[in-house]
């Protein structure tokens, strides 16, 4: 949905990439 984003960062603290779901 268009009110829905995932946005998907580089977490240096757990060394991985992580996905982060913001509703706006």
């Amino acid at each position: 949905t268009p009110d829905r984003m995932e946005l998907k960062k580089f977490n240096p603290i757990l060394k991985k990439m992580t996905v982060h779901k913001e509703i706006k």
